[in-house]
């Protein structure tokens, strides 16, 4: 009898903090996301120092987003064809060996825009080819019915380690430019340790299947989310909140950099939104078992969309952090209800390939983000540039309200049902 090896190491009813394994597992994302948030906060205005352009700060950033798209469909394929935890350990260890080389760079003054350019492409090069396995594993390590909490949990520790990155990365920064790559380095050796103790294989396929050719697997998962209509709809509603929020971002980040803001006060900016990620992050189990899953897909983009309206009126800084606060509280319930049901419908041995190809649409025009806002603030302003994001997430709630499979999601609990009755997954 073949057997999958890497299954649930805990029984369906064991609560995930009784769940050792993803206990461990969530440490060692936990070091890792300690270490990227400071690193990800701190790297632009490294760049803006350095190079003292909005411009070239923004295409730099382009150039990092463009490496995390080059190795998504790479890293998608490795994740179903190679032993999940194995591919964990070399995006660990070779995420401290980029962030190492940044740190001599810094220290030796040789860092320019070409330089940074090529160190942070090779960055998300490596990140999105080799760390994607870690998110693959997640429906291995526990059951079904604790995904919707299992994201939520993560997008938990992802805020709260945000509300402290960007303060501590802007520390750090006044400090030496060297010490936010220093942090992440050791954020990676962290998330090495702990998958080193993990004791699970994560095979993504049965034992004795018969081998396959690359081209076929992406046919395969290509063919699998064509089939769904839903996936495309909702690949619609993500790309306008990638590209719209995080152009907002960061042309508030820029412009106030431009400014002569410092870089802790605009620290404390992440910390708003950390916090009311944190707090939707706590909401958002509850929202999921008791609100429609399209409800909770669409609405809170309608709000971004506001935000993004009344972003250019804010007349300080606390204000602004209040438009953050509201950007990130919908986060939570976006990420849990639908990624926690697009995981459940797609069988295990496809995991990095669907999500391979879905994510890299939404990041590939996330990627642009960046380059739009630095070049918006130097050819037009902060307001017409807000405008130009408010408009793209605006845009993406007309194309919510309009899918009527992703606005019939129901809540969580009749997933199963639903998506057996509409022919989107099929019993493992």
């Amino acid at each position: 009898m073949r057997r999958r090896e890497g299954a649930a190491p805990v029984p369906g009813g064991a609560p995930l903090h009784r769940n050792s394994e993803y206990l461990r597992w969530l440490l060692g994302d936990l070091l890792l996301d300690i270490g990227a948030g400071i690193g990800a906060f701190a790297f632009p205005l490294i760049t803006f120092m350095v190079t003292g352009s909005m411009g070239t700060t923004g295409l730099v950033a382009l150039v990092q987003g463009l490496g995390a798209v080059v190795g998504m469909i790479p890293g998608g394929l490795l994740a179903d064809r190679v032993e999940r935890r194995r591919l964990r350990l070399l995006a660990g260890l070779t995420g401290a060996a980029v962030q190492l080389a940044l740190v001599v760079v810094l220290l030796g003054g040789w860092a320019g825009a070409v330089l940074l350019a090529v160190l942070a492409f090779l960055d998300r090069l490596r990140e999105t080819a080799l760390g994607s396995a870690s998110n693959a594993m997640l429906k291995q390590i526990v059951p079904t019915r604790q995904l919707p909490r299992a994201v939520s949990v993560n997008q938990g520790r992802e805020a709260a380690v945000e509300m402290a990155s960007g303060p501590v990365g802007g520390a750090l920064l006044g400090i030496s430019l060297v010490f936010p790559p220093l942090a992440h380095l050791l954020g990676n050796l962290g998330s090495v340790l702990a998958t080193l103790s993990m004791r699970g294989r994560y095979l993504p396929r049965t034992e004795g299947s018969a081998p396959t050719r690359l081209v076929d697997d992406l046919r395969e998962a290509v063919a699998w989310i064509r089939t769904q209509p839903i996936r495309l709809q909702m690949l619609s509603v993500s790309c306008a909140v990638n590209l719209g929020a995080n152009g907002l971002l960061f042309t508030v980040m820029l412009d106030l950099a431009d400014q002569g803001v410092p870089a802790t006060r605009i620290g404390l900016l992440n910390t708003a939104l950390a916090a009311s990620i944190l707090l939707g992050a706590f909401l958002a189990p509850r929202l999921v078992d008791t609100v429609p899953t399209g409800v909770l897909a669409i609405a809170p983009v309608g709000l971004m969309a506001l935000v993004g309206v009344l972003l250019p009126l804010a007349p300080s800084m606390v204000w602004i952090g209040v438009g953050y606060a509201l950007l990130g509280i919908g986060l939570p319930a976006i990420n849990a209800s639908g990624q926690g049901f697009f995981t459940h419908i797609t069988p295990v041995a496809m995991q990095g390939r669907v999500s391979a190809l879905m994510r890299m649409v939404s990041l590939g025009v996330m990627t642009l983000a960046p380059a739009l806002a630095g070049w918006g603030l130097d050819l037009a302003g902060a307001t017409p540039t807000l405008l130009l994001f408010a408009g793209v997430l605006a845009l993406g709630t007309v194309v919510g309200v309009l899918s009527r499979d992703l606005r019939r999601l129901p809540v969580s609990s009749r997933w199963e049902a639903h998506a057996l009755a509409e022919g989107l997954s099929v019993p493992e």
